[in-house]
């Protein structure tokens, strides 16, 4: 379990952490078969959110499934003109290109309830009804009408949590996959990946149980170098390997999304409002900024400054031009639950900015760099304090 000397603050039921400040450790690393001589073992204590973030398993989503595309065979002349092209100069096929077949789009005629109302016996009750309906579907008489011998092939439509669609790539027959999606039609469907982790930087939060989420649970991390190399481990409650960290800069990333999540509380908010129920989380992104600022412009930290503090114009613009240096983003995006059940997705960003881009103004304005000093902290990211929060929503005005 977490406990309090391993944790920056000490921790309450339902409050979101995502790993410890690191410590040495102990640790025999010759019970998870590593019997070569290292250095000292680093340890820290990571969240079930982390673990999740880390693993490098695949997960499941759940999505909306509302149609489908419909891949037809060539027609005979569309063959006879792919077998004529072959016989045709290289230097001539740019004269003779046809249209490729587009696929047949399917989407279910009825209007999609989301589940993002506030009112759950109402989305229930909206929900048997469309049910009802289903039979009704133009999509299911369109579905009925297909030949299977002149289909290649099907793939599903799913409906993203943030509204937007995505393909489902289907196994099996023809005709099974025609079953599949006048069965499941308007129901939500298990979408695998290949890991929460899907980009660089980028994370899948839609597979985290953030309802289930518990405080107390953690788990050990170690860190140790072998041959020269830095490598890393998530250990099971038996202290066997679960998974070896492939990606070391993801360590980086949990310390920075940690700093952020205690001085952030707009960030803060928005992933415990998603273990309360009250919003689905979509992704999780963490890339550097070039965020241009001006004196017009401030964030809040440095207009607090530039009011406290007599600081001439060339200092100033000194100032403001290493804001911009040494900025790091992390970006979360979720939808909220509505009264309408509309989903228009969220987005918080947390500035964390490197406190190395203030040494030129170290010997110039040392009170300044003294104040912003206390604010940032050291973690293996480097030292970085909470420049910027931006929020912003789609479709805003």
């Amino acid at each position: 379990m977490a406990s309090s000397d391993s944790n920056p603050k000490k921790l309450l039921p339902g409050d979101i952490w995502v790993i410890s400040k690191g410590k040495y450790s102990d640790f025999d690393l010759s019970s998870i078969g590593d019997e070569s001589k290292t250095d000292p073992v680093w340890e820290y204590r990571i969240s079930e959110l982390a673990r999740y973030m880390l693993c490098p398993n695949p997960i499941v989503l759940k999505k909306k499934l509302i149609g489908c595309e419909v891949h037809k065979h060539m027609c005979i002349s569309h063959q006879i003109f792919e077998k004529l092209k072959r016989l045709i100069p290289k230097n001539s096929k740019n004269k003779f290109k046809q249209n490729p077949i587009r696929p047949e789009v399917l989407l279910s005629g009825s209007k999609i309830i989301s589940e993002s109302l506030k009112d759950k016996h109402l989305e229930s009750h909206i929900h048997n009804i469309q049910e009802l309906l289903k039979p009704y579907d133009p999509i299911q008489k369109k579905l009925s009408e297909l030949d299977p011998n002149h289909v290649s092939e099907i793939i599903g439509l799913c409906e993203n949590v943030d509204g937007k669609h995505s393909l489902l790539n289907l196994r099996g027959s023809t005709e099974g996959k025609i079953h599949y999606i006048r069965s499941f039609i308007l129901k939500n469907v298990d979408v695998i990946i290949e890991r929460a982790h899907i980009a660089n930087g980028l994370f899948e939060m839609g597979g985290f149980d953030f309802e289930s989420y518990q405080t107390e649970k953690s788990y050990r991390v170690l860190k140790f170098f072998k041959d020269g190399k830095p490598r890393a481990c998530v250990l099971n409650e038996n202290n066997r390997v679960e998974y070896w960290i492939e990606d070391l800069k993801l360590l980086q990333h949990l310390h920075l999304l940690e700093q952020s999540l205690q001085t952030n509380s707009l960030l803060n908010d928005s992933f415990l409002l998603c273990t309360k129920g009250g919003a689905k989380p979509s992704k999780l992104f963490f890339n550097e900024l070039n965020i241009e600022y001006s004196e017009a412009n401030l964030p809040g930290i440095y207009r607090n400054v530039f009011r406290k503090y007599d600081i001439r114009v060339n200092e100033k613009n000194v100032l403001i031009n290493s804001l911009k240096k040494s900025q790091f983003g992390i970006a979360f995006n979720y939808v909220p639950q509505s009264d309408s059940g509309g989903k228009k997705m969220f987005t918080h960003i947390s500035v964390m900015h490197n406190l190395k881009a203030l040494e030129p103004l170290k010997n110039y304005l040392p009170q300044l760099y003294a104040e912003i000093n206390k604010k940032a902290s050291v973690t293996e990211a480097g030292q970085y304090y909470l420049l910027d929060s931006i929020t912003g929503c789609q479709n805003e005005q």
